[in-house]
């Protein structure tokens, strides 16, 4: 009897699923409209020139190949902050925030929903509906319950902000809010400044946690 007798295929990820499928058509006259890269005219997704001087600074700068500390580079995570916040904020050194490097980016959702599960057990993650296809499964897969709350408004092709809020100011104070930052995925629609303001006093209101996806 096998130890892994009674394991079972994960299912696909919709997206990367649909470029398997793209492949797999031998029509020649079909365009890839999934994953968000850039190609040019051959179908490839060539290096940026910025990319690869950045690469070469980088190794002529290298001097060693030590582990970095547990939370990643430092002067990067100096950086990032400095990026999100501006190099003037006092949340780039006053110690409010802090920066940490992950396997990626749904290595950190793993990461930060391993850390609510452990440090605020039985809080409820509220998605938007729909949402990424591997956010339910990462929060689920860290033992946290997940809800939804109505985003898009197939009627209008646009936002349902006012359905949104509504749910959002009835959920239990201190739930966990699923938030993408923008290119919401998968309907490409995303709050205005207006909105994203109203939407912030509420967060505030019901002193829910924001969780921002930034892709």
């Amino acid at each position: 009897m096998s130890l892994f007798e009674n394991v079972t295929t994960a299912p696909a990820d919709p997206i990367l699923g649909l470029t398997e499928t793209f492949q797999k058509d031998p029509r020649s006259a079909k365009i890839n409209l999934s994953v968000g890269v850039f190609q040019d005219a051959t179908g490839t997704t060539p290096v940026l020139g910025s990319v690869k001087e950045a690469e070469r600074r980088l190794l002529e700068k290298e001097r060693s190949k030590n582990y970095k500390p547990i939370d990643g580079d430092p002067e990067y995570d100096r950086r990032v902050r400095e990026l999100l916040f501006g190099p003037s904020s006092e949340l780039v050194e006053g110690g409010r925030a802090v920066t940490a490097h992950t396997p990626g980016g749904t290595g950190a959702l793993r990461v930060l929903a391993d850390f609510l599960s452990k440090n605020t057990p039985g809080r409820v993650v509220f998605m938007s509906e729909p949402t990424w296809a591997n956010h339910g499964q990462i929060f689920a897969a860290a033992g946290l319950s997940t809800r939804t709350y109505p985003y898009f408004d197939k009627a209008t092709n646009g936002l349902a902000f006012e359905a949104m809020l509504k749910a959002l100011t009835e959920a239990p104070p201190q739930s966990v809010v699923l938030l993408h930052a923008c290119c919401h995925n998968p309907t490409g629609v995303d709050p205005n400044a207006e909105q994203w303001q109203r939407l912030g006093q509420v967060l505030a209101e019901r002193k829910h946690f924001p969780l921002v996806d930034f892709a």
